[in-house]
């Protein structure tokens, strides 16, 4: 193997004959961070500012920080931390910004930009951070590739709501990891991950970064990687990816653009139109509420066409490849949906159209394939994401591992919200076979497996 992220990639595949691992993780031995924030201003955030699904993670554990750097709003300009456990007596109070840096943090921090005056000029600046020491403990080494995709999960909220308002977003997914870490006094424990600008629809900087590219680019430390350095200087085979993944010098990044989606071979099938246009799916957005994951069984039902359609297309209402590059490929596993034969299918969104690879799937060998099989019975469809991690990482360095895990986060965080307004339910599948479930749906045998959603009743 060429990268790190491959040989990390492997070590935490689920399989169903693995061996006890030799390496024993400590990382949830060291002491919890101290996140009180005593002596900060604090400032009550009202509920109708914060989405209600916005956030939404993996089993309910959590594990992501959410940061906002404000310019020139209602609010002092400084960095603040979003407290979502922060009460006050003020009414319909969802949670509080506390005030962590001023002038001085927010020009050091905008520093780690490769686009500094966009930074600077940017009103909303979202910064999400995963909490390491939250998800470690359910998830050990494998917790950190969870954690990214509950970050792009909370980006994906995020981004939908604003654009509900009218805002322009820009996913950032390139900057100097530990100027941002320092920058926001985060402890070892917690690692920044992504960004997102936020800005007004009338504003100009806004307008001309559309044709700049910004937000669909990938910064790649392909350049700067220097991975001699041995794994036992971690607490953890994900820190040690952690650090694979860095950014620590941007001029000798290379920018890459998203790559186009082409046609593929196979049977082509046309998805329907979307049940409903665009605005008047982001407009009932609000009224979702925030739902704990349960593992229940799924209900026999037959997936509506019009549903499942609308479901894949609505993907594209945020931008699909959130962090660039567009290297995640998206696999639909379909048992039980109306006018669609049981098979696995390829989805190129700016297409609107599944492309059928093999036949029919059984849904007791699905099963098997899992580690707690009641869990996947009687779904509608499954979607499957997958990479060759070879190639993204000859693309894009180490750091592709992290943009294909945030854009995973993205499709589960839009396919769950779609679900609860379509009256459906969207699990993330956790505890799979990888090797197993490539052989069963015919996925060649360089691709790796990111993610598993199911969807159902």
């Amino acid at each position: 193997m060429n990268f790190y992220s491959e040989t990390y990639h492997e070590s935490v595949k689920y399989a169903a004959k693995a061996v006890a691992d030799p390496i024993v993780l400590q990382w949830e031995k060291q002491k919890a961070a101290d996140r009180r924030y005593s002596g900060c201003n604090r400032i009550d955030v009202r509920a109708e500012d914060v989405p209600g699904f916005g956030y939404v993670s993996g089993d309910d554990i959590k594990p992501v920080g959410v940061y906002v750097v404000l310019r020139g709003r209602s609010l002092p300009d400084g960095i603040y931390a979003y407290d979502a456990a922060g009460r006050s007596n003020a009414p319909n109070t969802a949670g509080q910004l506390v005030k962590i840096g001023g002038k001085d943090e927010m020009k050091s921090l905008a520093a780690a930009f490769p686009d500094k005056d966009f930074v600077c000029d940017t009103p909303v600046l979202y910064i999400f951070t995963g909490i390491l020491e939250r998800a470690v403990w359910r998830f050990k080494e494998s917790a950190y590739s969870q954690v990214q995709r509950d970050v792009g999960a909370c980006v994906g909220s995020i981004l939908l709501n604003a654009k509900r308002k009218g805002a322009k977003v820009f996913p950032l997914g390139g900057f100097v990891d530990d100027d941002v870490a320092v920058a926001l006094k985060l402890p070892s424990t917690e690692v920044p991950l992504a960004c997102l600008a936020v800005f007004p629809e009338y504003s100009e900087v806004a307008y001309d970064s559309v044709d700049d590219g910004v937000g669909e680019s990938a910064y790649s430390n392909r350049s700067e990687m220097d991975m001699v350095a041995s794994a036992d200087r971690y607490a953890a085979r994900f820190m040690h990816q952690n650090r694979a993944e860095t950014i620590e010098d941007l001029s000798k990044c290379i920018r890459v653009r998203r790559l186009v989606s082409q046609a593929l071979p196979g049977d082509e099938f046309p998805l329907t139109p979307a049940k409903y246009s665009g605005d008047s799916y982001l407009s009932a957005l609000p009224d979702l509420e925030q739902v704990a994951a349960k593992n229940v069984p799924f209900r026999k039902i037959s997936m509506d066409l019009d549903d499942f359609s609308s479901m894949l297309r609505w993907l594209e209402l945020g931008p699909i490849n959130l962090f660039g590059a567009g290297l995640l490929k998206i696999w639909i596993v379909t048992f039980d949906v109306m006018f669609v034969y049981p098979g696995v299918y390829r989805y190129v969104p700016v297409r609107k159209s599944i492309y059928m690879q093999s036949g029919q799937v059984m849904m007791k060998k699905l099963m098997k394939c899992h580690a707690a099989p009641e869990s996947v019975e009687n779904s509608a469809f499954a979607v499957v994401l997958t990479a060759d991690l070879n190639e993204a990482c000859n693309l894009l360095g180490e750091r592709a591992y992290r943009y294909l895990n945030l854009n995973a986060g993205y499709i589960l965080q839009s396919l769950n919200l779609s679900g609860r307004i379509l009256n459906k339910t969207v699990r993330d599948q956790h505890f799979f076979y990888e090797d197993d479930l490539k052989k069963l749906c015919n996925i060649p045998e360089e691709e790796s497996v990111i993610s598993e959603i199911l969807v159902g009743k």
